[in-house]
């Protein structure tokens, strides 16, 4: 644990203001000063990191730890152990993972979860309840005083899908839902709703279609499976419902041009309607992916889609339209993804360690957005709206020491036999990518030096709002 001082001085320090010339210094794992490097004091860990980047802690709002091969308790503990090490390795000092899926108490499910993560994470953690029936609605209120302020309806899963889920056959009704965002707007006027918005019917319909075709570009084949019309037809009848109560609305995964432009509207109109991207969706399109012949390794829902939906997303992340970037990490095996891709189970597996990169790559390096923007969607945003700013999302005095340091000249070939996760895969196999971290620390801790993970000890922390 943080003992002491740390002193990182001769860097670039990303802040809310801007770019800073100097470092910081940090007693007990909180930021005591930022600033140039003449006024900070000596640390008992004094280091100068040769004018590299000193960016926040990355928070990662959209995970999904225990799901999987053989998904359930044994797997989610399992996964706390390997894909914290994961996250940490790419910058990620706090995960906001969901609840287990499932039929079970959703206040229990959430008790496991923190006694599993605080068994077993490396990095700081919270949950994103997972809601799959009506009487999920009554544990709201002690949901809240548990400290979990989101909770995820999967509106774009039915039928068979939706009951792998243990969602009843029908998924999640419109009624449902009206009922849930009531439930969570008397719980408290800091809670929300997520929603994983894609038409189900259509989506279905399309899909059967196509895989009849023989297509071997497989990812523009799913992309078309799944078209674009499938969100906003979703999205839009949520804002309503949402709006009408009376409680933000948090779209998960945007993916399409459409929603980009409906969420503008509606914010327009004044509703909270707030959206989330996914770094795979920022630095893929269909057709680059196929190229690369990543096939079912990136086979997800919504789908990777065109260079159109690619660049609406990062004009949304720089008018403020799209808010927040995750990952939706899960941790598959290799052996899961193989065979036939139409019936291969959707999701890009690992992107924990690959998410800072991939994003300072695509943004930065390309010339998309500068740090401060990152800083924004990665962290700062991601803390105030999951209630953790200003202790998490930010360099700051009185903020927690979550720090990455980075060159950001280095580039590097993502292996994923490299990186700690327990899939051995990557959708970024191959790719030359800069950005990646050298040292990272949470609450003053260093759990990474020198590109290696070196904090043996599961110190991670369940972090309430």
């Amino acid at each position: 644990m943080a003992e002491g001082t740390l002193t990182l001085r001769n860097g670039l320090v990303v802040s809310p203001e801007g770019l800073l010339r100097g470092g910081l210094a940090a007693t007990d794992g909180v930021i005591t000063h930022v600033g140039a490097d003449g006024t900070l004091p000596t640390g008992m860990n004094d280091v100068d990191v040769d004018g590299h980047v000193i960016f926040p802690g990355v928070i990662d709002p959209h995970v999904h730890i225990g799901v999987g091969d053989n998904w359930g308790p044994a797997k989610m503990q399992a996964d706390f152990e390997s894909e914290s090490r994961d996250a940490a390795f790419g910058g990620i000092t706090t995960m906001i993972t969901t609840t287990l899926f499932g039929r079970e108490s959703r206040v229990e499910v959430t008790e496991h979860g923190i006694r599993w993560g605080t068994e077993r994470s490396l990095i700081d953690f919270r949950f994103n309840v997972v809601m799959i029936r009506r009487e999920d609605l009554d544990e709201v209120p002690a949901l809240v005083e548990l400290g979990a302020r989101s909770f995820k309806f999967f509106l774009g899963y039915k039928g068979p899908q939706g009951e792998s889920f243990g969602m009843d056959p029908d998924g999640i009704p419109w009624d449902l839902f009206y009922a849930g965002c009531e439930a969570i707007r008397d719980a408290s006027p800091a809670a929300f709703p997520m929603i994983h918005a894609e038409d189900p019917d259509v989506r279905e319909l399309l899909i059967e279609r196509m895989r009849q075709r023989g297509r071997t570009d497989y990812l523009q084949a799913w992309h078309e499976a799944c078209p674009n019309i499938t969100e906003p037809m979703q999205l839009y009848s949520a804002a309503l419902i949402a709006n009408e109560v009376g409680v933000p609305l948090y779209t998960v995964h945007v993916s399409a041009a459409e929603s980009v432009e409906l969420i503008r509207d509606l914010k327009a109109r004044g509703f909270q309607t707030l959206g989330e991207t996914l770094n795979a969706f920022l630095y893929y399109t269909a057709e680059e992916a196929d190229e690369r012949e990543i096939g079912a390794y990136a086979k997800v829902q919504p789908p990777i889609r065109g260079a159109r939906d690619r660049e609406a997303l990062w004009h949304g992340i720089l008018d403020g339209t799209i808010e927040f970037v995750g990952t939706d990490s899960q941790q598959y095996s290799i052996a899961s993804q193989q065979g036939d891709f139409w019936d291969a189970r959707v999701g890009l597996g690992p992107v924990m360690a690959t998410m800072f990169p991939s994003m300072y790559t695509a943004g930065v390096l390309a010339g998309r957005c500068t740090l401060e923007d990152l800083a924004r969607v990665c962290c700062e945003n991601n803390a105030r709206r999951f209630g953790l700013y200003p202790q998490k999302g930010v360099l700051r005095p009185g903020s927690d020491a979550d720090i990455v340091v980075f060159d950001p000249d280095a580039l590097r070939v993502a292996r994923a036999a490299a990186l700690p996760s327990a899939s051995g895969y990557s959708i970024f196999e191959g790719e030359l990518l800069g950005g990646w971290p050298q040292h990272v620390f949470l609450r003053g801790n260093q759990i990474v030096r020198d590109c290696r993970i070196v904090e043996q000890e599961n110190i991670g922390r369940y972090v309430p709002a």
